[in-house]
């Protein structure tokens, strides 16, 4: 009877224990998942680096380096029409890269803090912005 007693106190224990439903961390804790405001849900590095290793990090954690019609926003309500970028408008504090080209050396990057978009492609500053 004790035995029976133990081994449904331990099975209840087991039982109780908080299951943990949410996915991994972003990157391992290498990047920081954000939420757009209308759609998407995506993981920044938190490292800067160029566009070319932004996209072999993407791949490494099993995404891809995000185009730039994630800035679009399909819910006007729920974004600053404003901005270049409103679904990603003050989402974060960083420069991503984004995996759109411009022209034959350049491509997008945005500010996850103020929503513009620039070209560029020779700064090694900016975080790999990476989508599922």
């Amino acid at each position: 009877m004790k035995r029976k007693t133990l081994i449904m106190g331990l099975i209840g224990l087991i039982i109780l224990q908080p299951i943990n439903v949410q996915a991994a961390d972003c990157a391992n804790g290498a990047g920081t998942e954000i939420k757009g405001n209308d759609h998407g849900t995506y993981c920044v590095s938190k490292v800067g680096m160029n566009w070319w290793s932004a996209h072999a990090w993407c791949d490494a954690i099993g995404m891809k380096l995000a185009p730039l019609s994630e800035c679009e926003c399909r819910d006007e309500s729920k974004c600053d029409m404003t901005k270049q970028c409103p679904n990603l408008y003050n989402t974060g504090s960083v420069w991503a890269w984004q995996s759109t080209i411009s022209g034959s050396i350049l491509a997008y990057d945005v500010s996850l803090h103020s929503g513009d978009v620039k070209e560029g492609r020779h700064t090694n500053s900016n975080s790999a912005f990476c989508m599922p």
